[in-house]
């Protein structure tokens, strides 16, 4: 149904619970625990499965970064609902919601900053999923995931139903996404986004493949809905569709761009994602704006942007003002993360950096110890209060405590030598919280927890344990019940483009061990705790992590 893209388009009872309902039946618990019991690529023991099928779904994020199957994502889509159809829908909009406070339909916004994983293409393929097999639950909820996303969502749903199974032959209701799409276009709050994200309609022989053939045949339907007619109308109304689009005022330096107007462009206007692409190419150059940039961005502490901290380091920053853009984005982000959160924390940012995570991360140009790189460095700077704050542990074969040098983002990330080689000796890190409080430390000037960023192919700790239980048994040498008791392993967990899926340290609700994944840093704030009303306490399991994220005040407007 979506699973196969064509080749040219050319000739379970609902329920309204929120919480999950747990095993309670020791016997049933022990034995499915055993059964999940697995191994990493070094042989260390994991598990499967957490036990909870959410909270895996949760920690495998960066597993949904490349485009996955459809039959894949309907069956992750029909266990969840199987178990809780609200909390499957609020996961659903949890992927999609980029980092930011959130204007919904109706004009009003948030509260607070609402944090999400970011991820476009997984899930428009789970709102597909719920629009099949529950249209009405699809409806209910199809303007909160516009809020959270982006209007242009619409958009990939219609020709994604193209591209899979053609015109003739489509599944979803396109109808009521007509609707949808004509309601938006002649809202006022609305109507300028709407049009920015309208596709363009372009000549047959322009369109070689088949999501530009997709897109253009959802142009010309949009056309038909605006102006009336058939799909394949006249040229001079296709001249109408491209005048109404670009009348709107959500892209103006767009159309000055294209109009040759380059220096009445304001680049306080231009998107973030577009002004990392235009100040990392050869465009300010090529129309003499360089000095003009230079002068506007050397006066910006943060800049527009809301992609991922590592896509801000994916080119060279050769010239001063392209660092200072990556050092005023990066800024953005932090600001913006650290927005109704508890910045301090004891917590020390840990950096697997073993020969394993050389290896390309899934779904993105950048090796996985870049990514945890970029990650590392914004923890640094989203818990600026924490005494560990500026230091971090690196990991391979053995561990190294090291601080960030520099002022800046830019000046950090290149004054970073760490390199990825040798093997994924977890204990280690213990090894060296054990070795500097035997030689005199206080435990009191110890950090309360591990951030740790890794692909999690540890190598094998204490027979039949794993590295987590081997850890915490290896820090009652040397610390004191209380300070292990409360001590925090928090996994940062990374997908490599060559991993088949994402393992678990943990089985059932362990305490203080937890789990997040993906490319998305802000959303450790769940963690540390937030300060905004209403918000639950710090969690102590990861069962109560879930349900922190899933506590957000936009997920409160989800209806089955």
């Amino acid at each position: 149904m979506f699973n196969s893209k064509l080749k040219t388009l050319s000739p379970v009872d609902e329920q309204n619970q929120r919480h999950l309902t747990p095993i309670t039946n020791q016997f049933l618990q022990d034995g499915l625990k055993k059964s999940a019991v697995v191994a990493s690529e070094n042989g260390a023991k994991k598990y499967s499965t957490t036990g909870n099928t959410f909270i895996d779904q949760f920690g495998k994020t960066s597993e949904y970064k490349s485009p996955r199957n459809f039959d894949q994502i309907s069956q992750d889509m029909s266990t969840l609902w199987a178990i809780n159809p609200l909390v499957s829908i609020m996961f659903i909009i949890y992927l999609r919601i980029i980092t930011r406070v959130v204007v919904l339909l109706t004009g009003e916004k948030t509260s607070s900053v609402q944090r999400g994983a970011g991820l476009r293409h997984e899930s428009i393929l789970r709102m597909i999923w719920l629009q099949l097999y529950h249209p009405d639950s699809f409806w209910k909820n199809i303007g909160l995931f516009i809020s959270a996303g982006s209007w242009r969502d619409i958009i990939y749903m219609l020709s994604y139903d193209l591209q899979y199974n053609g015109w003739k032959d489509r599944k979803l209701d396109w109808k009521k996404m007509g609707d949808l799409l004509l309601t938006g276009l002649t809202e006022p709050s609305t109507t300028n986004l709407v049009r920015k994200y309208l596709p363009q309609i372009k000549a047959n022989s322009q369109c070689k493949t088949i999501e530009a053939q997709a897109d253009n045949l959802v142009a010309k339907w949009i056309c038909s809905l605006i102006f009336g007619g058939k799909v394949e109308n006249s040229p001079a109304t296709y001249a109408l569709y491209r005048k109404y689009k670009v009348h709107g005022t959500a892209h103006q330096w767009q159309q000055l761009i294209s109009q040759g107007k380059h220096n009445l462009v304001d680049f306080s206007k231009i998107a973030g994602r577009a002004l990392s692409l235009l100040v990392s190419s050869k465009y300010l150059k090529n129309q003499g704006l360089e000095t003009k940039y230079s002068e506007w961005i050397s006066g910006k502490a943060v800049a527009k942007y809301t992609g991922f901290p590592h896509e801000l380091f994916l080119k060279p920053a050769f010239k001063v003002y392209q660092q200072q853009t990556v050092n005023a984005q990066f800024m953005q982000l932090v600001e913006t993360a650290k927005k109704g959160t508890n910045s301090k924390t004891s917590l020390i940012v840990v950096r697997d950096t073993s020969g394993s995570m050389g290896c390309v991360a899934n779904g993105v140009a950048m090796s996985c110890a870049n990514i945890g790189k970029a990650l590392a460095l914004f923890f640094s700077y989203m818990l600026p209060d924490g005494a560990f704050a500026n230091a971090f542990i690196e990991f391979n074969s053995d561990a190294k405590l090291h601080t960030w040098k520099g002022s800046t983002p830019y000046e950090k990330w290149n004054n970073d030598s760490c390199s990825y080689y040798g093997s994924t000796n977890f204990q280690s890190v213990i090894r060296l919280l054990v070795k500097s409080r035997q030689n005199g430390v206080p435990e009191s000037e110890f950090p309360t927890g591990i951030l740790c960023i890794s692909d999690g192919e540890f190598n094998p700790s204490d027979l039949n344990k794993t590295n987590v239980e081997s850890a915490l048994a290896l820090l009652r040498t040397a610390f004191s019940p209380g300070y292990v008791e409360n001590f925090k392993i928090v996994l940062w967990n990374l997908a490599a483009n060559r991993q088949t899926s994402i393992k678990f340290e943990s089985y059932g609700d362990v305490e203080n061990v937890f789990y997040f994944s993906g490319y998305e840093a802000s959303i450790v704030a769940f963690l540390t705790g937030l300060t905004v009303p209403n918000s639950p306490g710090t969690p102590s399991t990861a069962e109560e992590l879930f349900d922190a994220v899933m506590n957000q005040e936009l997920l409160q407007y989800v209806q089955v």
